[in-house]
């Protein structure tokens, strides 16, 4: 009993194993896209406000930075 148990387990295991590619149906790549943008919907207000929270912390540090450069460049000219 145990090796017909054994042999329809080692049976079903490499009727499973093929070289076939496996992709998502027409179906569910729709329910996945319709899954996906309603998550974009409800996240595009915080994502927004990250965008805005990283622009406002990193633009004055970016005009700082390159007018220092070219203040250097300025410097080394005039010398």
């Amino acid at each position: 009993m145990s090796r017909l148990i054994l042999c329809l387990l080692a049976g079903c295991f490499f009727l499973s194993c093929t070289n076939r590619p496996v992709g998502p149906t027409k179906d569910s790549r729709r329910a996945i896209d319709t899954v996906f943008q309603k998550e974009i919907i409800e996240l595009q207000s915080h994502i927004d406000s990250m965008c805005f929270r990283m622009r406002d912390s990193l633009y004055p540090l970016a005009v700082d930075s390159i007018l220092n450069e070219r203040r250097t460049e300025m410097n080394i000219l005039v010398e």
